[in-house]
């Protein structure tokens, strides 16, 4: 499943690229996070808690950058096993910011998602439906931990 879309942000690239590589203030934008915890300079370890479809449960995950090119591009490896069903979801996300302006910058993100096991049963469209709901909280959170007027 090909997931990606564009978000304009009202801060320059430069802060919004240091929001994204700092662990703390990122994860305050995904949604269910029940805990993340850094492992090194590039990997991070964590649990978040998540309802697909009819299912809820506790995916543990690991995320790794794999490749940085501050501040302008990020390749993101997300792995993870879900507590309930045992399903993994693999993506693989990349990040582009553009400088709109001096106090302007875009987002641009593609993940390329791969789950496999029991919640695959519950289709594309329960998948994409609950993939986008979290991208449009994760949005929202984002702008307000930008300081962004809404």
């Amino acid at each position: 499943m090909i997931l990606g879309g564009k978000i304009d942000l009202d801060v320059p690239a430069e802060k919004a690229w240091d929001f994204l590589v700092d662990i703390n203030k990122f994860s305050t934008c995904l949604p269910g996070i029940d805990e993340v915890k850094q492992i090194d300079d590039k990997t991070f370890d964590g649990v978040i808690s998540a309802t697909v479809g009819p299912i809820s449960g506790k995916f543990t995950f690991r995320s790794t950058i794999l490749e940085s090119q501050p501040p302008a591009q990020m390749m993101v490896r997300t792995e993870g096993t879900d507590s309930v069903t045992k399903s993994t979801v693999e993506a693989v996300m990349t990040v582009d910011l553009h400088r709109i302006s001096e106090s302007k910058s875009q987002m641009d993100y593609q993940a390329n998602v791969k789950i496999t096991g029991r919640l695959v049963i519950l289709g594309d469209m329960v998948l994409r439906a609950t993939a986008t709901l979290i991208l449009q909280e994760f949005t929202g959170r984002l702008h307000k931990g930008l300081g962004e007027q809404a």
